[in-house]
């Protein structure tokens, strides 16, 4: 067996936080591909409030409030959690 290492390069994304109430600023963020969940419709996890959709998987996420919502290196968004976020990347 081979063990091979290897260094990741550091990449630069871009993130908007999900509030609750700034719908807007995803929506235009994502290119419409974001939107609040209503009450009635967040099934198994109520604190779902809002989704984005995932092209490359072609399906909707859920996001919670106070969670960021990424666009990764194809254009593509999903959300990751704040103390994620902080352990892994440096504000620019």
């Amino acid at each position: 067996m081979t063990i091979r290492e290897y260094r990741k390069k550091p990449l630069t994304v871009r993130a908007v936080q999900w509030t609750g109430d700034n719908e807007s600023e995803l929506h235009v963020f994502t290119g419409g591909r974001f939107q609040a969940v209503d009450p009635e419709d967040r099934g198994d996890d109520p604190a779902i409030t809002g989704a984005v959709l995932d092209v490359l998987h072609s399906t909707w996420v859920g996001v919670k409030d106070g969670q960021w919502v990424i666009q990764g290196v194809k254009g593509e968004h999903y959300p990751i959690d704040e103390e994620v976020l902080a352990v892994s990347a440096t504000l620019l």
